[in-house]
């Protein structure tokens, strides 16, 4: 038996669903899960984007190993163009840029020196821009040169260290079939960690996030939604 059985869509347009973010408080860490291949991250980044800019958020985008230019890519195809070009970009790895991007992290053999350098710019950034909407990309894949515990733990301690910064609101947006498939793999201690988890997906035209752990409990299986077109 489920411990959250499904629920009755509660939210079923975008204004609506964006109250739901507005109940995520600044400092919490929350985790959104999706399975590819389909357009539930680019959409999910496009939600989230369509959200900062109504409520006034800073738009800060961690991109690793050029996703970010993927999920642009991607929504060229459905006629949004240059709809990124204000955020505000930590570039980790790869070559195509999308928005501003205002740090560029070198990936490093050791994991502390990488993690060194991103926090350090993560933290200027967030003096230069307070109260930000955070969304952190493809870090999956960067998981995926880890083979040790000892690196693995270290990125998890600098990830948990963000946990209750009260100048951001973070979602790390994974990739449950990479994560699956990478040496070790980070969804459960992300889970354990995260203060909010949502799974994301695609259904006939309506982006679809089931909220499965949450500082709400009351909130624990809902299912929240809004058409794609009001998105587009």
């Amino acid at each position: 038996m489920e411990e959250n059985p499904r629920r009755v869509s509660h939210v079923g347009n975008l204004g609506e669903l964006f109250n739901f973010l507005d109940m995520v408080e600044m400092g919490e860490t929350v985790l959104v899960e999706y399975s590819s291949p389909n357009y539930a991250l680019d959409f999910t980044v496009l939600l989230l984007k369509r959200y900062a800019d109504e409520r006034g958020y800073p738009f800060v985008v961690d991109d690793n190993l050029d996703t970010f230019h993927l999920v642009d890519k991607h929504l060229r195809f459905f006629g949004l163009e240059d709809v990124f070009s204000d955020s505000i970009v930590i570039k980790t790895g790869g070559i195509m840029n999308v928005g501003n991007v205002v740090e560029r992290i070198k990936l490093e053999r050791e994991p502390a020196i990488y993690l060194k350098r991103y926090e350090d710019a993560s933290k200027r950034l967030q003096e230069k821009y307070p109260n930000s909407l955070n969304v952190v990309l493809g870090l999956e894949r960067l998981f995926a040169f880890i083979k040790d515990f000892l690196s693995f733990y270290e990125i998890m301690a600098s990830i948990e260290r963000f946990l209750g910064n009260p100048n951001r609101k973070a979602f790390y947006i994974f990739d449950t079939r990479i994560c699956k498939m990478l040496p070790l793999n980070p969804l459960p201690e992300l889970e354990n960690l995260a203060s909010t988890i949502v799974q994301a997906d695609l259904r006939e035209r309506r982006i679809v996030g089931r909220i499965t752990k949450c500082p709400n409990t009351e909130m624990m299986g809902w299912e929240l939604e809004a058409p794609i077109t009001e998105l587009l």
